[in-house]
């Protein structure tokens, strides 16, 4: 199998620390949609990644659905109930962070991507504010224990794991250790796992 899209991004990342987690392996292309997006659409015409291609050829896009396919072929899995409340739970729990990470890339793209004199600051703001009260649901959560860390690991901790550290990367005024002392600390044990360290963010 070949995984395209660099660590950097953080569905990307939460695709390859799945696999490295579970000892699927792959081989990296790490392509930017930015740098290399001709190439990109040659595989997924969206342009977008991660993009995962099959040993028989069949390319799969989009995270969730990705992990998805991955799981139900491993018998015995534990990152993602197989039905049921625990399932429903997993998955919601995860949608929380990834709906934050979805406005902390705008955001990203919104500051880095356009002249500052052209930066619709009320729509930045807007989508700031979402990916923190995403942020601050899910440390609410982990201080709660309903996440169980490295020791028992869902799809949903690897995420929240994934997301801490990309949106400390590129927003860290918002999402640090003061702000998220239970999500950094279950973050920060993830980061010293061999899976994560295989996958580390590199500019």
């Amino acid at each position: 199998m070949i995984l395209i899209g660099r660590y950097l991004s953080p569905f990307v990342r939460r695709v390859a620390t799945t696999m490295q987690w579970l000892e699927i392996p792959y081989e990296h292309k790490s392509l930017s949609p930015a740098k290399d997006a001709q190439a990109i659409r040659e595989i997924n015409p969206t342009g977008r990644v991660p993009v995962l291609m099959l040993d028989d050829g069949e390319v799969l896009i989009e995270s969730n659905a990705i992990l998805d396919s991955l799981l139900e072929t491993i018998p015995g899995q534990t990152l993602l109930p197989a039905s049921g409340p625990a399932r429903r739970q997993v998955l919601q729990r995860t949608g929380v962070m990834t709906s934050a990470l979805d406005k902390a890339v705008a955001a990203m793209y919104e500051k880095t991507r356009r002249p500052p004199e052209k930066i619709h600051n009320e729509y930045l703001d807007d989508i700031l504010a979402q990916s923190r009260a995403g942020v601050d649901q899910v440390e609410r959560m982990v201080a709660a224990g309903l996440y169980k860390g490295v020791a028992a690991p869902t799809i949903a901790d690897i995420t929240a794991a994934i997301g801490y550290s990309f949106i400390n990367f590129v927003l860290p005024d918002m999402v640090n250790e003061k702000n998220h002392p239970h999500l950094a600390r279950m973050a920060a044990e993830f980061e010293q796992t061999d899976a994560f360290k295989a996958c580390a963010i590199k500019k």
